[in-house]
């Protein structure tokens, strides 16, 4: 399977065309992680953002020498997108929990498009929004049932 097919299911590619992607990956690289490997380190400083394309891994945080378990990532999906929004400092771990392949677009290859293919680049920026809006939406609920929880068991 080419790795535009695999790339087509990430959210980060709705509705871009394949010779667009095929652009787009001609400035991006696969990097091979084993099972226990650590894709991505809390802390580090990075520039890239990166889609699982084959695999699964688990997102961690480490709080107070204690790391919790987030959730489960797997084919397509994508992860150190904050990057884009301006924040270069890794906020989880993420850790192969298989084999992994992951395909690696640096910040300077995404602003890039923006010069090269203007209307795919909008395209991936609202992508992104919708994304990042995805995602905090369902954090909120999970916020939100906890509160609940706690206000049930104060009363």
């Amino acid at each position: 399977m080419s790795i535009v097919s695999l790339v087509k299911g990430c959210p980060l590619f709705h509705e871009i065309y394949e010779n667009e992607i095929n652009i787009i990956l001609k400035d991006c690289f696969v990097a091979t992680f084993e099972k226990g490997d650590k894709i991505i380190n809390q802390g580090d400083e990075s520039t890239d953002i990166c889609i699982l394309l084959s695999g699964k891994a688990d997102i961690t945080i480490n709080k107070d020498e204690i790391e919790t378990h987030i959730l489960s990532i797997g084919e397509g999906d994508l992860f150190g997108e904050l990057v884009l929004i301006n924040e270069t400092k890794r906020t989880a771990n993420i850790v192969a929990t298989r084999r992994c392949d992951v395909l690696v677009m640096s910040d300077v290859g995404f602003y890039s498009l923006f010069k090269k293919k203007p209307e795919v680049f909008a395209l991936m920026v609202l992508n992104l929004a919708r994304l990042v809006t995805k995602r905090l939406k369902k954090s909120n609920k999970i916020i939100e049932s906890i509160k609940q929880k706690l206000e049930k068991n104060a009363a």
